[in-house]
């Protein structure tokens, strides 16, 4: 006999949990940032600061604690398996961007998306820098909250077609295909997000993106128009033991057609 696929519950907890989180890490995050924070390699070549290892504690004690039956799932903390239970999981990057953050820049992030039944269901990204909030609920829109605390719908350009376009794209780009190379961001989370508000028409990321990468930026999308889809036009799964994806495209649907062929033929 066949078993219904989970579906979302009525009662997870509201948006503001997940914005308040954000909100606090960014504040840590501020402490260290352009002060030269102790950093580490980890392997596979990829930084992490002390920054980093301090919002996700936070994160990981303060949620946890909240809401301690739920999964958890973040760059910094090894996965325990909990995020296969079938309850909601908080899936974290702490830092998204940590080379840009190590930089000095403002092209970074901390992301909090929580996933139940195999989707993000809600996420946040709060760029502390910039002062700017970005939150998403599953059937509820996208917004974003700008440092002057004004509120306003996330909403993609809708561009359908390559020329004109201003996509981010890795590696080089062809210029007979017409369109642009986006501003280089850190934070893939932030490319994405980008698309979601307009700011760039598409983006497409190279294989090996993480959950943690990608979660509250997917609902993001998704709520704003501009869902992240795979290769085949398909939305993202989180239930899998795989927590790493292949190449992802997100703009229209119709230009991620494009972005597919684009791709295809690299």
């Amino acid at each position: 006999m066949s078993t219904a696929a989970p579906q979302p519950s009525s009662s997870l907890p509201p948006i503001s949990v997940l914005c308040d989180a954000a909100r606090e890490a960014g504040e840590i995050a501020l402490r260290y940032f352009r002060k030269a924070p102790k950093t580490w390699t980890k392997p596979g070549n990829s930084p992490v600061t002390e920054a980093d290892l301090a919002i996700d504690a936070m994160l990981h004690k303060e949620l946890r604690r909240a809401y301690p039956a739920y999964g958890w799932l973040s760059e910094e903390i090894e996965d325990d398996g909990s995020r296969l239970s079938g309850q909601p999981t908080f899936v974290v990057d702490p830092i998204d961007g940590t080379r840009g953050f190590m930089a000095g820049h403002d092209d970074w992030a901390v992301s909090i998306g929580l996933v139940h039944a195999g989707r993000p269901q809600m996420g946040v990204l709060f760029n502390p820098v910039r002062g700017e909030l970005m939150f998403a609920q599953s059937g509820h829109g996208a917004h974003v909250e700008q440092a002057d605390g004004s509120v306003k719908p996330m909403r993609p350009s809708g561009k359908n077609t390559l020329e004109g376009a201003q996509i981010a794209f890795p590696g080089t780009i062809k210029p007979s295909h017409g369109f642009a190379k986006a501003p280089r961001l850190a934070s893939l989370a932030l490319r994405i997000a980008s698309v979601a508000e307009g700011t760039f028409d598409g983006c497409v990321a190279r294989p090996g993106a993480h959950h943690w990468d990608i979660a509250a930026a997917d609902i993001l999308a998704q709520e704003a128009g501009s869902p992240l889809v795979d290769m085949d036009g398909q939305a993202l799964a989180y239930d899998g033991a795989s927590i790493r994806h292949a190449v992802l495209l997100c703009a229209s649907p119709a230009l991620s057609r494009v972005l597919a062929g684009l791709v295809g033929e690299r």
